[in-house]
């Protein structure tokens, strides 16, 4: 899938963080605003670069921000029933995998 994480300003101070994948956009969380998450999220990070440590920069606030996102999408997997993270995409291919053979 090609799942895109951006951040916007919404209010003075906060950034909200949201997940697009495909055609649809999911709030993940809010969060203080930092010029660094700002640059680096602003403009949209595919999943895999946007959880990736070594992108940051070696950046504390982006850090702490990347070990936000998949207990955020993980929430979101299970609201709206959507497979995002490879993890579970494994698990459901895994699921029907052992379901066919019995």
């Amino acid at each position: 899938m090609n799942a895109k994480v951006y951040c916007k300003t919404t209010e003075k101070g906060i950034h909200s963080f949201y997940l697009k994948l495909q055609n649809e956009t999911y709030y993940l969380f809010s969060q203080s605003y930092r010029k660094g998450v700002n640059d680096f999220y602003q403009n949209g990070v595919v999943l895999k670069e946007a959880l990736n440590h070594s992108k940051s920069r070696h950046d504390a606030a982006i850090e702490r921000t990347m070990t936000k996102i998949p207990m955020y999408i993980k929430y979101i997997e299970k609201e709206y029933d959507v497979e995002v993270l490879n993890k579970t995409i494994n698990k459901g291919k895994r699921y029907l995998r052992n379901k066919n053979a019995a």
